[in-house]
């Protein structure tokens, strides 16, 4: 029994970790991180070499004062990195969609959406995440 005390306990500390994860993934005890609070998308608009912050309007448009007007201050909290993102706006059509704000990146990838609303209270809610996720980006991105 001594002899293979030693074997036993190499086989506990090779297997025993994978048998763990693997027991927290069955169980669903792990929850993975937030990246990003807005929606993914997928789709190229032209590319205008910084990064964008794009309001998607249709007619009427009844959340488009406090979108601006919160796109505005965005762009103003960006401080340093204020010149690296250029706030526009596009008539909706097949591929964006009214009443959202998506980035673009310079080569005119879509990135990501947010929701905009009426209430001012709500875009603030969506501003601070836009901010976020936009600081992110410009941290890591070398482009614009």
């Amino acid at each position: 029994m001594m002899k293979h005390k030693p074997v036993l306990a190499l086989v506990a500390v090779f297997l025993l970790p994978p048998l763990l994860a693997w027991l927290v993934l069955a169980k669903g005890w792990f929850t993975p991180g937030v990246t990003g609070h807005g929606e993914w998308v997928k789709g190229n608009i032209s590319a205008a070499g910084q990064w964008r912050l794009v309001l998607v309007t249709d007619e009427p448009c009844d959340y488009c004062a406090p979108a601006k007007s919160m796109l505005h201050n965005l762009d103003l909290a960006l401080g340093r990195n204020e010149g690296r993102v250029m706030v526009t706006e596009q008539p909706a059509d097949e591929l964006l969609e009214a009443g959202f704000v998506y980035i673009a990146d310079p080569p005119g990838l879509l990135v990501m959406r947010y929701p905009m609303d009426k209430s001012a209270e709500q875009n603030r809610h969506t501003g601070k995440a836009l901010l976020e996720d936009l600081r992110r980006l410009l941290k890591y991105s070398r482009a614009g």
